[in-house]
């Protein structure tokens, strides 16, 4: 029996966040915030490219957890998930493949711009659960667009006069 991803990144390879949710788990639960790891995601594929001869970034273990990588050159878009130790490459190397060409069937207009309209990527979490790359809904998660729109209403309310 093989765990669904923790977390589920989709990033462009600069590092501006397509989307960004948190599924359960362990890792989940220790990196709330997960819009901010998207820029420290694409610093570390794009070091290791740099620094390894141009070799594509598939696995990173830490103490606790993984992080699995998938490129899409054409598109230059990175998933990344995160999971326990104990699970198998080959089971998440196929999520991830399901990821992929489910995000660029349903989102291809609108990625590559050099902006994101956080609000486009909302049903995403449903096509994951049909596709059954996880079976839970997002926890707790603050989607971008609600980000910015928070900060905006804390500054105005303590804006200088």
């Amino acid at each position: 029996m093989y765990k669904l991803p923790d977390d589920v990144f989709i990033l462009d390879k600069s590092g501006l966040p397509y989307y960004s949710k948190c599924f359960g788990g362990e890792t989940c639960k220790m990196r709330p915030d997960h819009s901010l790891q998207t820029g420290f995601l694409a610093a570390l594929y794009a070091f290791s490219k740099e620094s390894y001869g141009q070799q594509e970034i598939r696995t990173v273990v830490f103490n606790d957890m993984k992080l699995h990588f998938k490129t899409d050159q054409e598109k230059d878009i990175i998933v990344v998930f995160t999971s326990p130790l104990s699970e198998k490459e080959e089971v998440v190397e196929g999520q991830m493949d399901m990821t992929l060409r489910a995000f660029l069937e349903n989102h291809n207009d609108d990625i590559g711009r050099g902006y994101v309209d956080a609000d486009k990527f909302t049903g995403f979490d449903q096509i994951l659960q049909d596709i059954g790359v996880v079976k839970t809904k997002p926890m707790g998660m603050i989607n971008l667009g609600e980000k910015v729109g928070l900060w905006k209403r804390i500054f105005r309310r303590y804006k200088h006069k």
